[in-house]
Parts: C-alpha cells; sequence; structure tokens
C-alpha cells in the first residue's frame, strides 16, 4: 500500500485542475511579469462598490497582483491559491493561504468577507464544481456582499496546448455563467462579455 503522501500524488496526476494550476509553477516569475499591468480597472470597479477596509478574499489569487492593489487601497485582503510558487510570492503582499478553491468553504469563517474577487480562478474547474465554488462564495460573504467572477467565453472546453504548458479549460457561454452564478445564491449586477465573460454580482438575502 502506497504511503499517505504517495497515494495524494497520485490522485494529483489525475486532477486536471491540480495538473493545470501545477504547470504555473515552471513559470511563475515570468508569469507575474506578463499580467502585472492588467485588471486595474476592475479592481478599481469592484472596490468602490465596497466599504471603507473591506475585507476582501483573493480566491486564485495567483502571485499576487491584486492583493497588492487591495492593501495598498487599504483593504484588509486575503488571498488563497493552489499554486504553491503563487502562494510563495502572493504571501509578501497580503496573508495567503495554499489551498484548494473546491474546499474554500471550509477553509474560512461563514460571512467573513465584504468582497471576493475571483478573477480568472475558476478557469480551469469543472462545470460542476465553478457551481459548487461559486456557492461556497456565498456563504463566505456577508450579506449584500460583493462578487466579481469570470471564466473563459471563448474557445472549447478541454485541454489546451499553450505556449508554456498543457492546461484544462471550461468555457462557458455568458448565459449559462450568470445563471450559475444567480443559482449560488447572488443577484446579478452587470456582464460583460469578450474572450471572458465577466459577472459583477451581490450576494442576495
Amino acid at each position: 500500500m502506497c504511503p499517505p503522501a504517495a497515494a495524494g500524488n497520485e490522485r494529483n496526476q489525475l486532477d486536471p485542475v491540480a495538473l493545470s494550476v501545477a504547470r504555473y509553477s515552471e513559470h511563475a516569475a515570468d508569469y507575474a511579469h506578463q499580467h502585472a499591468g492588467k485588471m486595474r480597472d476592475r479592481v478599481e470597479c469592484f472596490t468602490a462598490a465596497l466599504p471603507d477596509a473591506a475585507t476582501i478574499l483573493d480566491a486564485g489569487c495567483g502571485p499576487g497582483r491584486d492583493l497588492a492593489r487591495f492593501t495598498a487601497a487599504g483593504h484588509l485582503a486575503q488571498g488563497i491559491d493552489l499554486n504553491p510558487e503563487f502562494a510563495s510570492m502572493a504571501n509578501a503582499c497580503a496573508p495567503t493561504l495554499l489551498g484548494d478553491l473546491r474546499e474554500v468553504g471550509s477553509l474560512f469563517a461563514a460571512e467573513t468577507f465584504d468582497g471576493i474577487w475571483a478573477c480568472a480562478c475558476l478557469v480551469h474547474l469543472p462545470t460542476a464544481d465553478t457551481r459548487d465554488v461559486l456557492g461556497q462564495f456565498a456563504t463566505l460573504l456577508r450579506p449584500a456582499g460583493k462578487l466579481y467572477a469570470c471564466v473563459k467565453a471563448v474557445g472549447e472546453t478541454g485541454w489546451l496546448d499553450e505556449p508554456d504548458a498543457r492546461r484544462w479549460y471550461t468555457v462557458w457561454t455568458p448565459e449559462r455563467f450568470t445563471e450559475a452564478v444567480r443559482q449560488a445564491g447572488f443577484n446579478v449586477d452587470g456582464t460583460t462579455t469578450d474572450v471572458f465573460v465577466e459577472v459583477w454580482a451581490s450576494r442576495s438575502g
């Protein structure tokens, strides 16, 4: 019988989410540099809807680009990422937990956050897992708390060979993803669609 650590590694080798996320470790610094200037306008729009010194969960925070922005704006940011290289890099910007978003509801207390920032963190999750994580996000948000989430809207679901690695992606239509957010317990405040479908939402109830 394999020892527990080996058994866990075997499971990871069969898990498209873990496989996809692990590949970012090979070029973590290059990834951080390539994406450093992106999403600033979205961050500003998101934080404008939050109270001062808001508690924000940056879900799938990557190397910490947006964590640094939230902290610089005076918010109390917390990161979580499944990639150990990214989690280590992000921890220099704000406290960051190495963890799986599919278990996020068990890692934080209910109604902890004023906002959850889920920028492209759901792209590697199968449809059912995404729906489940959205429901967990709703549990973690305070009533009327804000969610920003975006997923791929162009291409085909499955493995994609990219310049730096091969990764699994789930592609959503705007209508399906918007409805998934609603069904998870949110009121949808707005959407935008391009390569990604972006949903701005508030926890209902």
